[in-house]
């Protein structure tokens, strides 16, 4: 019989530490073969697009598929996101999950995972580029890995919901949260800077770069959209994608205006990076780009430890369905 996790049971089970080994892990599995990630598909018709990705984990004796339709009339409405996990030894569905912040710690754990390899381990300073739910978790997660992080810039496209940010999550993170009076002046100062926002056009100018710094590009997974620009990208000496497939269909930062002269054989994959195939980084000076589509993958990964972690804990509930 299938456990049944509603989001409120996701968020008490779930704990970013265990979410980070859980998505690490999966990509290690993917250098091994032991995991295939099902990259994203959109269906659209009308003002409705149905989204569905999914992996397959050997290594987990695991497979799943999340769903989650997007309904665009006088604004855009992201509805329910579920996820169904099967055990693939004996090809029954075991699990049932709100997947709305099983997605959002996901992300969060992907962006950890990725700076832990590939930003510099002496950093101090961040700029956060977004101040929504996604934010969360990827400070959460960065916090985490990067035991060195003392202050946090924190820009969004409302002061006031910044400023909300800093307080909220000042309560869960031992940092120096703040708002900067300058854009430019707090990137340039940057050791590792994120993004994760739903902006059509670049955030930040790329020449305001400094030497050495990690950025996490989370926030876009459409073709005809970019957080970073071409001068970004041009300047970073590794770039590295959480699925190479997935890259080339949806990464807006890397197949975007001005980006055409990428050399591809360049670009390496996580799972490369967390076996040891590729460095994250050569040297302290390097500019390090990690782009993150968001994939089935990691959905399953860290559902699959939800699942493990509930049933322990007695949290869930039976579902009748086989």
């Amino acid at each position: 019989m299938a456990w049944l996790l509603r989001d409120v049971d996701v968020r008490r089970v779930l704990t970013m530490p265990e979410a980070l080994r859980a998505v690490e892990d999966a990509f290690a599995a993917v250098a091994r073969g032991e995991a295939l990630n099902i990259p994203r598909q959109r269906g659209t018709l009308a003002n409705a697009t149905l989204n569905t990705m999914g992996a397959i984990v050997p290594a987990l004796d695991l497979a799943g598929i999340k769903c989650y339709p997007v309904v665009r009339q006088d604004t855009t409405v992201g509805s329910s996101l579920t996820m169904l996990v099967y055990r693939i030894s004996t090809g029954k569905l075991i699990g049932v999950m709100d997947a709305n912040s099983l997605s959002q710690i996901r992300t969060g754990a992907a962006s950890g995972v990725a700076t832990k390899y590939m930003a510099r381990q002496d950093s101090r300073v961040m700029t956060l580029f977004g101040s929504g739910w996604q934010a969360q978790t990827q400070l959460e997660a960065i916090a985490l890995v990067l035991p060195g992080l003392e202050r946090v810039h924190v820009i969004g496209r409302s002061t006031k919901r910044a400023l909300q940010f800093c307080e909220e999550m000042g309560r869960r993170v031992d940092l120096d949260l703040g708002v900067p009076p300058n854009v430019e002046a707090a990137v340039r100062e940057s050791d590792v800077i994120t993004t994760i926002t739903g902006a059509h056009d670049p955030v930040f100018d790329g020449r305001w770069l400094p030497a050495g710094v990690h950025i996490n590009a989370a926030g876009s997974n459409y073709a005809n959209k970019r957080e970073i620009d071409a001068v970004c990208v041009r300047r970073a000496h590794r770039i590295v994608v959480d699925d190479l497939e997935l890259a080339r269909l949806e990464s807006g930062d890397l197949i975007g205006a001005g980006i055409q002269d990428l050399d591809w054989r360049h670009v390496r994959a996580l799972a490369d990076v967390v076996c040891g195939n590729a460095p994250g980084r050569a040297s302290s000076e390097e500019v390090t780009l990690f782009e993150s589509q968001g994939l089935g993958l990691e959905d399953v990964a860290v559902a699959g430890r939800a699942l493990d972690l509930a049933r322990e804990q007695g949290i869930g509930t039976d579902a009748p369905i086989s």
